[in-house]
């Protein structure tokens, strides 16, 4: 899963010993028009339409490493902090509307870290 949408397994490489993990996905998805309308399911006249979203998101090169085990909660993970870049473009063809990012650019990270965990009953 990512965010809420389910993705294709091949979308998705990730080699977390090696603090590295990759995300591209072409999809078609919709456009709601704005935030409201997508939470509220209340749209204006002529949405959703249809729309194209590209997403390409790199991790790697490991700054820290950390793991977390709390028995009293049934928690355990392995999480790295690392780089990231992502480059991301969205298109609606019925409205001409169209955007992309600006270029990858790690200097322009904030943070980033990836990880696997067990909890709740896949913690034992």
């Amino acid at each position: 899963m990512f965010w809420t949408v389910q993705v294709p397994h091949d979308s998705v490489d990730i080699a977390l010993g090696d603090g590295r993990a990759s995300f591209r996905l072409m999809t078609e998805t919709f456009d709601d028009h704005d935030l409201k309308s997508s939470l509220t399911k209340s749209f204006p006249a002529g949405f959703p339409q249809l729309a194209n979203v590209t997403f390409d998101v790199e991790w790697s090169g490991v700054i820290d490493h950390q793991h977390v085990r709390n028995e009293a909660m049934n928690f355990e993970g392995d999480f790295f902090r690392t780089g990231s870049t992502i480059e991301w473009s969205a298109s609606n063809p019925s409205s001409g509307f169209q955007f992309t990012s600006e270029p990858a650019n790690p200097a322009g990270v904030v943070g980033a870290v990836i990880g696997r965990e067990r909890s709740g009953v896949f913690f034992r």
